[in-house]
């Protein structure tokens, strides 16, 4: 079955154009002004947008051993009705993913359950680099973690030999939780009689974050690796990496939208590592992003249920969902004039393609992928824990009225979303590697 979007804005990161788009057997069949289709569905785009499927290329979707905070099933739904249609998923579930076997497993209940496109990291162990490379174009990306955090999954090893092994015997992405170990068990000895959410901040503090990423861009200078940093969240972080146009960087929402004031409204549901930060660190990422210096948006989707949230600070895990609402938060603030929508394609779609090297996906292109979502940028819509599609069933964004949403997603030609209900069933794969 063939599908013609018609008279729609089509966007991309160097100009937005206003004309039709075939989609064929899944893929984008023709792009140009008033393509004749006959038989084809035809869908009138007429001011609305366009754009490439969104890419998040940091998810934890906690299947297997955590269904109980978010499943395959659940996460790309709410992937879906969020605009989103590739996700890469990270290692720290149970069983970890450090080993081939792990891998297997987890492939095998994506394939099953996920709406959505999908890839995944592996752990470093610090004595996995054999399992790593066996493993080849299965594994999108090496996850280290620096600093303990929710999975943590590197042995006490050295972190130089670690990143030293990584950086010179494998050819992945080497994707860096960037917080300092010894910094943050010494801090916590200062805070540990404190049972406030807002000391979380003052624990892993800028420092924290910037000696770790400091530490990771001299050794993969030293060693000459693919390094990429996580979650970035601090200015002093942003005026690093401005420096070294070889290294890559990625942005979580929760760090463009709350500041260390969020504490006290929300507590400890906008824990998370690394903390939010200042206005100062909120300003300096978004400067960031519009420079070019920060090369994706990535929302570190990490949910967990109520009860856990609502515990003492020290009980309370880390982590918070975001795949749902962050291409809505990102065209609210093209409303707002704070980013454009060209910026959001090349932040959202085609940064994450090229960095990662996916076949076919990311941009609007003759011969690629059709995953694309269609937006409206006039529809006003308040964001409602009771409307939540994730599993854990909360967002810290409740409350926010939003202008810009998508209306329609499909995935590989297929219409799976409209009007923020799935109307189809699964179609998610696994993306290739390779032009």
């Amino acid at each position: 079955m063939e599908t013609l979007l018609k008279n729609g804005h089509i966007v991309s990161s160097k100009e937005i154009i206003i004309g039709d788009l075939l989609i064929k057997e899944g893929k984008i069949d023709k792009i140009g002004d008033n393509i004749n289709a006959p038989g084809a569905e035809e869908i009138d785009c007429t001011n609305k947008y366009i754009l490439p499927g969104i890419i998040d290329a940091h998810v934890h979707f906690r299947s297997p051993g955590y269904e109980e905070e978010e499943d395959w099933e659940t996460g790309s739904s709410a992937a879906l009705a969020g605009g989103v249609t590739t996700v890469f998923d990270m290692p720290n579930t149970n069983p970890k993913t450090v080993t081939l076997k792990a891998l297997d497993q987890k492939k095998a209940l994506a394939k099953k359950k996920s709406h959505v496109n999908f890839r995944f990291f592996m752990g470093a162990t610090g004595d996995n680099i054999e399992e790593i490379n066996k493993a080849g174009d299965d594994v999108i990306g090496v996850k280290v973690y620096m600093g303990q955090t929710t999975g943590q999954t590197v042995k006490d090893d050295g972190m130089e030999k670690l990143l030293k092994n990584l950086f010179e015997q494998t050819n992945k992405v080497i994707a860096v939780h960037a917080e300092d170990e010894e910094m943050i068990e010494k801090r916590m000895e200062i805070y540990r009689d404190e049972n406030s959410p807002e000391i979380h901040s003052l624990i892993r503090n800028d420092a924290v974050a910037f000696t770790a990423t400091k530490k990771a861009v001299h050794l993969a200078k030293k060693y000459r690796g693919r390094l990429h940093i996580c979650h970035l969240s601090t200015k002093k972080e942003v005026e690093l990496l401005r420096k070294y146009k070889d290294i890559t960087c990625e942005v979580a929402p929760h760090h463009l939208f709350f500041t260390v004031a969020e504490y006290a409204k929300q507590g400890n549901f906008v824990k998370v590592n690394p903390p939010i930060r200042s206005q100062n660190d909120v300003d300096a990422l978004w400067e960031g992003l519009l420079d070019g210096t920060i090369n994706i948006i990535a929302t570190d989707h990490a949910p967990h249920l109520r009860k856990d949230k609502e515990t003492g600070y020290w009980q309370a895990p880390a982590g918070m969902p975001g795949v749902e609402f962050v291409l809505p938060l990102m065209l609210d603030s093209v409303n707002k004039g704070r980013i454009t929508l060209k910026d959001i394609i090349r932040l959202m779609c085609e940064g994450p393609a090229r960095i990662y090297g996916l076949h076919k996906k990311g941009f609007l292109k003759e011969g690629f992928d059709a995953d694309i979502v269609i937006i409206d940028m006039d529809i006003k819509r308040e964001i409602r824990n009771e409307d939540v599609v994730s599993k854990c069933g909360w967002t810290p964004y409740a409350g926010r009225i939003l202008q810009g949403w998508p209306v329609m997603t499909f995935v590989r030609g297929n219409l799976l979303v409209e009007n923020g209900k799935i109307v189809s069933g699964q179609t998610g794969a696994e993306v290739p590697i390779g032009t």
